[in-house]
């Protein structure tokens, strides 16, 4: 009979941190190429970031 206590899910890495500043830099926008496709991160007017195809 197995122990559920050695039954144990593999562990999820934590998603990389980035501050936006490192990646736009003094821009307001770049884009990401992602499989052959482009992708633009921008900070809009409201000071939020937008991610479109």
């Amino acid at each position: 009979m197995m122990d559920h206590r050695t039954l144990q899910k593999p562990k999820r890495e934590s998603p990389s941190r980035v501050y936006s500043a490192e990646l736009l830099g003094s821009t307001r926008e770049l884009v990401i190429l992602h499989r052959g496709e482009e992708y633009r991160l921008r900070i809009t007017g409201n000071d939020k970031l937008l991610l479109t195809k």
